[in-house]
């Protein structure tokens, strides 16, 4: 009988994630994304990278993207934020919270902390205050990404609060 190895079950159990995958959400006209002839860009996340995020307001996510070179696409969406301030300044401060040794937002943290190297910044430059707000609120409510503690819908509908928990 072969013993159990607690500190690798421990480690493999760290990297464990639940997801929100709701068809119904993603089918719903009122999360149509309204912004359809605007592209997504997407950057790796790494200190070098800040120099080409732009100085425009807009929405961005952080996405887990395996360095698998051999196999399909596939990114996981751990989170949706938006900045009115610019993109280029948002990105810093993530730098920042991940470099300091201070506790920020735990979730956050872990996510900068845990898949370093694997992650992908995705952004969306917006040109008002509403449409920035008014797009983070449709990925919000489609996607309810397991870092996002704020969720809109989840003040209306109470059972999307502690989907995760």
């Amino acid at each position: 009988m072969n013993d159990i190895d607690w500190k690798k079950d421990g480690e493999l159990k760290r990297h464990v994630k639940k997801f929100f995958l709701y068809p119904v959400f993603w089918d719903d006209k009122k999360n149509e994304f309204t912004h359809k002839h605007k592209k997504w860009k997407k950057i790796k996340f790494i200190d070098a990278n800040h120099s080409k995020i732009p100085s425009k307001r807009g929405v961005y996510a952080f996405a887990l993207k395996p360095s698998y070179k051999s196999l399909f696409p596939t990114n996981y969406l751990f989170y949706v934020g938006k900045t009115q301030r610019t993109l280029k300044e948002r990105y810093k401060e993530y730098i920042r919270e991940r470099d300091s040794g201070k506790k920020y937002r735990i979730k956050v943290k872990k996510m900068l902390k845990q898949y370093d190297g694997y992650l992908y910044f995705y952004y969306l430059e917006l040109n008002t205050a509403k449409q920035v707000t008014e797009s983070e609120n449709v990925l919000l409510n489609t996607f309810v990404p397991h870092i996002n503690v704020q969720i809109p819908k989840a003040k209306i509908d109470p059972l999307l609060k502690y989907i995760y928990e």
